[in-house]
This record gives structure tokens, C-alpha cells and sequence, in this order.
């Protein structure tokens, strides 16, 4: 989840629609009726004027994300276990998004359980599934799909697992111990979602963050040290095999508007697909005001959709931004315009097949970005207290723009 670090062109793009705002944190207020008009020789009292439809402000409250899209991809957000199990947030989850991606208890660190696997009769790595058990229930409860997210990356991995009797003094383990333990790992966290919880987590972002920031793959990454760079096609071996039906099956990165990264990315993705082993591209999309740019959003989904019958995701969406003042959250509710008109388009035109869009995180209170910039960031849809900003109607309003 990182941001990236090259320097491109800011796209500025006009909106096709004013955004109808009193404030820049959004209004929710009912609009109120103008004064009654003065009518001579009439019968009946005179009725008050209702201003045009237009021209009223919008109400947030009466307004569906997840509705207004359905015609073209799914709506959701990140969250954590305790968002859910708070009714209030759930309530404002459940409005406005149809699927969810945990933000953390799905990864690695969470699932492993070191005692179990230290204990295990066949010793293969084990897993802890009370919390996704929870988890999941939550969400059927909820009528929530979900993305699971992840199950192979560098990070977020307890380094016990590659190691020697999962001790980490010792040495990594050989490549078919590694193979071994990963078909176990991916095999026992799909099969408990398939028959404890079958059709709630629709996809999974089996590889995450393959690429390196520099060319070629992350020669870094445990699975790569241990396995070689086929631990990539390996793991979507084993998803593929114990998947449910219907599941699919995604790549996830960021900066994949990087032109050398694309690349890379792109060859990896076209291996995968011709051997059918992949459904779908996950572009993660944490872009920044300084360096946004719409066009290169573009010109990535249209690469990749080249390969045919690929679904296209922005897997973690949001856009950081420093600042919150009316200025600075108009300028962002236009750059998520942009970028909205773009997936629009490319999706209504049959250019690409983008399936959901994820925004990552609820809430500007909650958002990863202020920990991991060291400053404040106002990223998402709603301010700390789940107003709804400029950039929710913005981006509300690309698709009835799209019409006309």
C-alpha cells in the first residue's frame, strides 16, 4: 500500500456537473421552499414555488453509491472487524457500498497461527479461523460481499514460515518444503471459506505487490528467496485448485501507472492469463494531489484490457490530500471526477471490464494515510464523522453526466 514516488503530470480536468454543495464538508440539510408567491384573484391560497430539482442541494442521507453504479461496477470500502460490529458504521457501510475488503485480518499475520503449526502432526503451517469465521458471519448478516485480501505477499507474512522447523535462527527452507507449505497455507484458508462460508468472498488478491519500484520482480520477497520467481504462477496453481466456484482470482499492485512497472506487471498478468490461471488485474490506486494523473489511470486499464475477458479493479482507492479547506476538497472532488469519467466511460463503451471500485478506508479519521505520511490526510468520501465531502457527489454525479 504504498504511494507512488514518481513525478507526473497533474491531469486538470473540468467537472460536467457543478457540484452542489453549501460547505465543503458537504450538506445534508432538506432544502427549504422559497416564499410563497403572491397571486391576485385566486380562489385558492397560493402554494409555495419549489425551487427546480437542479437546484436544490443534495442530501447525502437519500443518495446510494452502490445504487447508482450497480448498472456498472460494485462499490466498496475497507474496513476493520470493529466497523462492522459497530451498528451506526455498519449503517453507513451498508448504504453506500455492496462489498468489503479487510483492511488487515485477512492478511497473512493475522490467519497463521504459530502454535498450531509448531504442533501440527504433518508440519504444515496451520491457521487461526475464529476471527474470519466472525468476520465473515458479520458480513452475510450484512449482505456484504467481500475481496480477501491476501493470501501471498512480502509483507504482513510472519517470517517463521520460510525458515527451518519455523524457527527463524535458522535457514530458509528448500523450494519444494516452501511449495509444500504454501499449497497447504492457500489450501486450508480457502477451503474454510468455501464450506464454512460459501459465496461471501466473491475474489481474492491471491499475489500482492509482485513488482518491484525499480524493474523487474521484488527479488526481496521470502517467497521469492525460497521458491524463485515461479512463486507467483504457483500460487495461482493452488488458488485455482481450491477455490470455489466462481471465485476469482486477482493480482493486486500499486503504482501500476508507473510505465516500467506496468510492464513488468503486464507480462507477469499475460503469463497467468494464458494459462488460465487468473480472472482479473487489481490497481490499488493510492495516488496523491501532487502527483495524480488521470490519463495514466487510463492508459493502464486500457493495457491491461487488452488481454481479453480480464476484469479490471481499483482495489484500494483514495487521494491523499494534506489539506481540508473548501479549496483544497473542491480541487479533489474534481480529480476523483476525472477519474470516475474515465472508468465510466471505458466501462459503459465496452473498452474494459471494470468490476469494482474499493475505497480504502471509510473515513478521513481512519484512514492509513495519516500514519503512514506523518500528517494529516483527508483521502475519502466522508470527513471523521461520515459527512459526506465534495468528492462523494462528484463522483455520484459521473454517471448521470454520462448520459447526456
Amino acid at each position: 500500500m504504498k504511494l507512488r514516488k514518481y513525478i507526473a503530470t497533474c491531469a486538470v480536468v473540468t467537472m460536467f456537473g457543478a457540484i452542489l454543495l453549501a460547505g465543503c464538508g458537504g450538506n445534508n440539510d432538506k432544502p427549504e421552499s422559497t416564499p410563497e408567491a403572491a397571486v391576485e384573484k385566486t380562489e385558492e391560497p397560493a402554494k409555495a414555488t419549489e425551487a427546480p430539482e437542479d437546484n436544490k442541494p443534495k442530501d447525502a442521507s437519500q443518495m446510494s453509491l452502490k445504487d447508482e453504479y450497480k448498472d456498472l461496477f460494485s462499490i466498496g470500502v475497507a474496513v476493520n472487524s470493529w466497523q462492522l460490529a459497530d451498528q451506526e458504521t455498519l449503517d453507513v457501510i451498508t448504504k453506500d457500498f455492496s462489498s468489503f475488503t479487510c483492511e488487515n485480518e485477512m492478511k497473512p499475520d493475522y490467519v497463521l497461527d504459530y502454535d498450531k503449526t509448531i504442533e501440527s502432526e504433518d508440519g504444515m503451517p496451520e491457521i487461526n479461523t475464529e476471527n474470519m469465521d466472525k468476520i465473515m458471519t458479520m458480513a452475510e448478516e450484512a449482505g456484504l460481499k467481500m475481496r480477501g485480501h491476501t493470501l501471498v505477499w512480502h509483507s504482513q507474512t510472519p517470517e517463521w514460515l520460510f525458515h527451518e522447523d519455523y524457527d527463524e535462527d535458522k535457514d530458509y527452507v528448500d523450494k519444494d518444503t516452501m511449495l509444500e507449505r504454501m499449497e497447504a497455507y492457500i489450501k486450508k484458508v480457502l477451503t474454510f471459506c468455501n464450506e464454512k462460508h460459501p459465496g461471501t468472498v466473491y475474489a481474492w488478491d491471491v499475489v500482492n505487490e509482485p513488482a518491484s519500484d525499480d524493474k523487474g520482480l521484488r527479488e526481496d520477497s521470502p517467497w521469492f528467496k525460497t521458491i524463485g520467481k515461479d512463486y507467483i504462477e504457483k500460487a495461482f496453481e493452488y488458488a485455482r485448485k481450491y477455490a470455489g466456484e466462481g471465485v476469482k482470482l486477482f493480482l493486486n499492485d500499486y503504482n501500476t501507472e508507473v510505465n516500467d512497472k506496468r510492464n513488468v506487471l503486464y507480462n507477469v498478468v499475460r503469463n497467468l492469463h494464458e494459462k488460465g490461471l487468473i480472472d482479473g488485474f487489481g490497481m490499488q490506486s493510492h495516488h496523491d494531489r501532487e502527483y495524480y494523473n488521470a490519463d495514466e489511470v487510463k492508459a493502464t486499464i486500457t493495457r491491461f484490457a487488452q488481454l481479453e475477458g480480464l476484469e479490471i479493479q481499483l482495489t484500494e482507492l483514495d487521494m491523499h490530500y494534506n489539506d481540508n479547506s473548501e479549496e483544497a476538497m473542491t480541487e479533489q472532488a474534481e480529480a476523483y471526477r476525472a477519474m470516475f469519467d474515465i472508468l465510466v466511460e471505458l466501462d459503459k463503451e465496452g473498452l474494459a471490464d471494470i468490476t469494482n471500485v474499493t475505497f480504502w478506508g471509510l473515513n478521513d479519521g481512519s484512514t492509513w494515510l495519516t500514519a503512514h505520511k506523518q500528517e494529516d490526510s483527508y483521502p475519502l468520501l466522508f470527513d471523521k464523522d461520515n459527512v459526506a465531502k465534495p468528492c462523494y457527489y462528484s463522483i455520484f454525479d459521473a454517471v448521470a453526466a454520462s448520459d447526456k
